[in-house]
């Protein structure tokens, strides 16, 4: 899929820009901060975060936005700029249909940061022509990504075996969607 997102989504809380090498120090800070947490779902947080890890990420997020790579985005506080998660657009589950994925420093968890930020993804998805559906992944035992969809009217579609990657994936993972009205 070829697809051309905006640069930034503004929502009332916070403003989802593209990186920027400048983001290193905030990434690699709050990844830390939030290790335990993230370390539970994400495979890529399985490990401490270095500079080299952080850029090796950055980089080709800020080289390659869109057309058929992903769009990372910064969740940054719309008041003051400051970095506080990430989340993306990613063009890997097949035409017509984009994935979004979505976390939060741990210090701004349950403050509608990561809802707000999903809907603003959606929104932006939706708008791109050729784009149809979006989709939620997210392990059965994610209660609170699981309900992000929810409170975003997405359905769950299916559930499915997933790799037992992260220490609290149950191997099952739920793919939640949502679309277009035709």
């Amino acid at each position: 899929m070829d697809f051309h997102p905006p640069d930034e989504l503004r929502g009332e809380t916070v403003t989802l820009r593209r990186y920027r090498l400048t983001d290193g120090a905030a990434v690699k800070d709050a990844i830390a901060a939030s290790l335990d947490s993230l370390r539970a779902w994400m495979p890529w947080a399985q490990s401490a975060p270095t500079d080299e890890s952080v850029m090796a990420f950055l980089q080709p997020a800020i080289e390659h936005f869109g057309g058929d790579a992903p769009a990372n985005y910064a969740i940054t506080l719309r008041e003051t700029g400051q970095f506080v998660g990430g989340c993306g657009l990613m063009p890997r589950i097949g035409p017509g249909a984009l994935e979004i994925g979505y976390w939060v420093h741990i210090a701004y968890r349950r403050r509608g940061i990561a809802t707000e930020s999903a809907r603003l993804l959606v929104n932006a998805a939706l708008a791109l022509p050729g784009t149809l559906s979006v989709e939620i992944h997210c392990d059965q035992g994610n209660i609170a990504s699981a309900g992000i969809a929810r409170t975003l009217d997405f359905r769950l579609d299916r559930v499915v075996p997933d790799a037992l990657d992260a220490p609290a994936k149950t191997g099952r993972s739920m793919i939640w969607t949502t679309g277009r009205s035709v």
